[in-house]
């Protein structure tokens, strides 16, 4: 970060590289939109450049980075409205995989989709940022203003809810679907 602020691109394309995949995660499974998801990746990111000098590494950086990428995420939040279109229009181009597999693999994440969705906020948020985002329990509790205890019992009632949508929506019990 010391080096992004002194103005080296390479250090930020390293950074970047490290940890744009586990952002888009996050904001992926958060949204359930891609495009909002990759709208949040870029705005991360240029918030940690504007940010770089004035970075003091009092704290892990995966912290500090899953902070603003969790503000960026709960800003789509307050934005979202209900699009006023036909779903049919949107779904015209797209094709589902053609091989069972894939076509499974597909059905198996709409699923988990569907289900992080139905997930209150704090739960599905907590078990978002333990999972994609690597972030320990005291760090989430740190950014989140509450309690180790409460961000713990939060992850386990959002797994908890998840096996029981899971289970209850033809998902097998204990079959791991990808996240």
């Amino acid at each position: 970060m010391s080096r992004i602020g002194r103005g080296d691109a390479a250090a930020f394309e390293t950074l970047y590289r490290r940890w744009s995949r586990r952002v888009m995660a996050y904001a992926y499974r958060s949204l359930s939109d891609r495009g909002e998801a990759e709208d949040v990746v870029q705005e991360t990111f240029l918030s940690v450049f504007r940010a770089a000098s004035r970075y003091r590494s009092r704290e892990r950086f995966g912290a500090f980075l899953f902070r603003i990428a969790g503000n960026a995420v709960r800003s789509r939040f307050r934005k979202k409205r209900p699009l006023l279109f036909d779903i049919q229009e949107e779904e015209d181009g797209f094709c589902p995989p053609e091989n069972a597999e894939d076509r499974t693999r597909f059905e198996e994440r709409e699923r988990l989709d569907s289900a992080l969705a139905a997930l209150p906020e704090p739960q599905r948020d907590a078990l978002l940022l333990a999972v994609t985002g690597g972030l320990s329990y005291r760090e989430i509790a740190l950014e989140a203003g509450v309690s180790e205890d409460a961000v713990a019992a939060r992850v386990c009632r959002a797994r908890k809810a998840l096996r029981k949508i899971l289970s209850a929506d033809g998902c097998e019990e204990g079959k791991k679907i990808d996240a």
